[in-house]
């Protein structure tokens, strides 16, 4: 209780009554209703500071930075999330952090800042791996997949919002299962287009029609959870993918569809339907219709909406007055299109090296990157070179999709800096017990769900300074920095954590254990060696009855 002015405070009831505010806007931003969930968060902000509750009030701006996005006002939302991941910082809470690095990413991303996009939703994935937070992880990945999508590389957009989708399914989110969903879609029709690009147009059919599908399946969850925003986004998708595909009365279709759902509309996805309907007139040859939404769009600019709209805009309506035979207007047009284009061409060639820096081995090429830079004569040389040597970068990812560990091939970066370094340390073989009857009783999707379960796990119970990684199959390895004499307590523990987890959550009967095997530099000198070591005790713990370890 608080005495305020002579009037006692209930301090309890205004803390329920802030929360079930916010709650009420998160289910108006999860319905199409993001206008109202701005209005009603920003009267609990005015609240919260009134009041000097300064962790209501970066709730309250990290959920207004998400809302900010969903109605077109990137800008606006970068005020409230900055604050927001300040105060989360500030108080040692990364779970929150999380959530707003991941929403400043891509609020950044949205103003055409791939650069600074890809800092913060890195830094967003490393906080929700810590702590092992699926929600967290699915909203960074699901960013992170996105910017690569932008940076034109579906493979990598593919792989992680696949994972996005997963984790969203794995915690039963129905609204961030269709959200990444819309996204998974769009990252297969920026690969459809490219392969057709290359002279590849079966792949790049086969990649839209894919997309189609996957849309598909979002719009079906939007509308069943009433989402009128993602339904629009995914109806505008459609008719883009099937006006691509030469299906211009299916695409109509889906504009007509989207009519229905056009209540609590926003600027960026009134954007988005003007500049499709326009796409579609364009394709099917009918540059007149085109005309006017196209103009509409224009006249929205100012009013907000992301920086691919705007390139989007001036694109179609170039095209369609070069259609007219208007040649002045068009190459009106098309100097804004291609200034805009310069620009984000520019902050593309910044994000591959980025890019290449956070996930890749990159010394030599950023080498080879920063020398070709210089001698290019113009912007497009320098940004087709950086293409060059990112598409290289790109086939050493190091990533494990399924479990969100490092890989086989990080394990052998690593062991190249092992050899050489004289710090002690330990290597450790896990190997999951019975896994094959896993597959055979429970099914494979169970089988995955078990492997992405005990990436989780081993992430959590390690220390900082260790590694986990996804050897094969249902082989994992683990790196364990310092003494060796404390490596056979840590895989203890880890086994223990395993064998003591409530499995039945994934699917009921279930029980799920491992074997170790582990070695370390007092038996051997090369990780070759010792992995080899640690590969025969883990026989030798297989043997003696599993669910053990051998040291």
């Amino acid at each position: 209780m608080l005495v305020c002015d002579m009037q006692v405070v209930d301090t309890v009831a205004i803390t329920q009554q802030a929360n079930s505010s916010l709650q009420k806007a998160w289910h108006f931003g999860c319905t199409g209703r993001s206008v109202e969930a701005l209005a009603l968060a920003g009267e609990t902000l005015a609240d919260a500071r009134a009041w000097g509750d300064d962790r209501l009030a970066a709730q309250c701006d990290t959920d207004m930075a998400w809302y900010c996005f969903q109605v077109g006002k990137a800008e606006l939302g970068l005020t409230h999330v900055r604050r927001a991941v300040d105060f989360w910082k500030s108080t040692g809470e990364p779970n929150e952090e999380a959530y707003a690095r991941a929403y400043f990413g891509w609020l950044l991303l949205e103003l055409g800042l791939p650069e600074e996009a890809i800092e913060e939703a890195t830094r967003a994935l490393d906080l929700a791996d810590r702590i092992a937070d699926p929600k967290a992880q699915s909203l960074a990945t699901n960013v992170i997949g996105i910017i690569f999508w932008y940076n034109k590389q579906p493979d990598r957009a593919i792989l992680m919002s696949e994972r996005s989708v997963e984790l969203a399914r794995s915690i039963g989110n129905k609204t961030y299962e269709c959200w990444w969903l819309i996204n998974l879609g769009g990252a297969h029709s920026e690969g459809g287009y490219i392969a057709e690009a290359l002279g590849q147009p079966e792949e790049g059919h086969r990649m839209l029609v894919r997309a189609l599908e996957l849309t598909e399946q979002a719009l079906d969850i939007a509308i069943e959870t009433g989402d009128s925003w993602a339904a629009r986004i995914c109806l505008g998708n459609k008719a883009e993918f099937y006006s691509h595909l030469g299906e211009h009365d299916k695409a109509l279709q889906c504009i007509v569809r989207y009519r229905l759902f056009q209540e609590n509309s926003y600027v960026r996805d009134r954007q988005q339907y003007l500049y499709t309907l326009g796409q579609i007139y364009n394709n099917s040859g009918k540059y007149a219709e085109a005309l006017s939404p196209l103009l509409e769009a224009v006249e929205l600019i100012d009013d907000g909406g992301s920086f691919d709209s705007y390139i989007q805009i001036y694109l179609h309506l170039s095209q369609a007055y070069e259609g007219l035979g208007q040649f002045d207007p068009a190459l009106a047009a098309h100097k804004k299109y291609h200034q805009a284009y310069l620009r984000n061409s520019a902050e593309r060639t910044q994000q591959r090296a980025r890019l290449a820096e956070i996930y890749y081995e990159t010394r030599r090429f950023k080498e080879v990157a920063e020398t070709e830079t210089k001698r290019a004569d113009t912007l497009e040389a320098s940004y087709q070179k950086l293409q060059e040597e990112t598409d290289i970068l790109a086939n050493a990812v190091y990533l494990d999709a399924l479990t969100g560990l490092y890989n086989r091939k990080y394990l052998d970066s690593r062991f190249k800096e092992l050899t050489s370094e004289k710090r002690p340390y330990s290597i450790a073989m896990l190997d999951v017990d019975h896994f094959k009857s896993i597959n055979d009783n429970f099914s494979h999707m169970i089988g995955d769900r078990v492997l992405s379960t005990i990436g989780a796990i081993l992430r959590s119970q390690l220390r900082i300074a260790d590694q986990a990684i996804r050897f094969g199959g249902e082989e994992f390895v683990v790196l364990l920095a310092g003494a060796p004499r404390g490596a056979a307590d840590v895989c203890e523990r880890l086994r223990s954590a395993i064998e003591k987890w409530d499995w039945s959550e994934i699917c009921n009967g279930l029980h799920v254990t491992i074997s170790i095997g582990v070695a370390s530099t007092l038996s051997a000198n090369s990780p070759n060696e010792i992995l080899a070591i640690a590969d025969q005790n883990l026989y030798t713990a297989k043997k003696t009855g599993r669910n053990r370890v051998a040291a």
